[in-house]
């Protein structure tokens, strides 16, 4: 169940990656409290999505946006700004998780991953958070992972941009804390979202998921983390900054 956070009404909530896996879930859920969602995302299939959000959730604005572009990212979110009002909430979402034997990995695949995975996020922080402290507040959300605990092979680089997006947080929440906004960032587990559960989870990766890895003996799915982030955006964490919560099913620690 899905509390019900009144602060989050009518609020407006930025989005990256909120079309597809682990953001679709997150938009759905800010869309059902009332908020006003702005979804930035490359993939087309966003438009339909965001037109379904629309007649079953609630209010769902779609940009197709590749994210790595400065320009192209900058003018969006100066338009959502324009069009839907200042931005109350940053989610910063959108990544992906290559797997690449580091031997063989070149400077630019590297560099892509960084730029898509990190780079972004301070795009969108350094345009979005001077609205942000001439109202005096405002919630802002990095997505890492649980690898930045596990560090699984062949994910050093993405590991690397997610660790480097909770030290971003830990500075980030300093240097703005005294405007009133909070940054925080959550770190999902293995997710089974539908690429994860069936182009790179195999079916003995899932039983030793539930069996053994994990402390809870379930698939996680996008729809156990949205809730997280809803509540760090709400006036419940008001207290809360500078912070990374493990929404992993006790993986990390197990």
């Amino acid at each position: 169940m899905i509390p019900t956070y009144p602060d989050l009404r009518d609020k407006h909530v930025l989005i990256t990656g909120g079309a597809g896996g682990i953001g679709a879930a997150i938009t759905e859920a800010f869309a059902g409290q009332g908020s006003i969602v702005t979804v930035l995302d490359r993939d087309p299939g966003g438009r339909e999505f965001a037109e379904r959000c629309n007649r079953q959730i609630g209010s769902v604005h779609f940009r197709q946006v590749d994210v790595t572009d400065e320009a192209t990212l900058v003018a969006a979110l100066r338009d959502a700004q324009q069009q839907q009002g200042p931005v109350d909430v940053l989610i910063n979402n959108a990544g992906y998780d290559p797997r690449y034997d580091t031997t063989k990995m070149t400077t630019k695949q590297w560099d892509d991953l960084f730029r898509l995975n990190l780079t972004h996020y301070f795009w969108t922080c350094r345009e979005l958070l001077p609205a942000m402290k001439e109202r005096r507040r405002g919630s802002i959300i990095m997505t890492s992972s649980v690898n930045c605990w596990s560090g699984d092979e062949q994910l050093a680089c993405y590991t690397a941009t997610k660790s480097a997006a909770i030290g971003m947080v830990k500075s980030l929440a300093r240097e703005v804390g005294k405007f009133n906004i909070r940054v925080n960032s959550v770190a999902p587990g293995w997710v089974m979202t539908p690429r994860q559960a069936h182009d790179i989870a195999t079916e003995d990766d899932k039983r030793r998921l539930v069996e053994e890895w994990q402390l809870l003996p379930f698939l996680l799915k996008p729809e156990h983390i949205a809730p997280t982030y809803l509540f760090l955006a709400s006036d419940a964490a008001a207290a809360i900054t500078r912070q990374t919560i493990l929404v992993d099913a006790g993986i990390a620690m197990a």
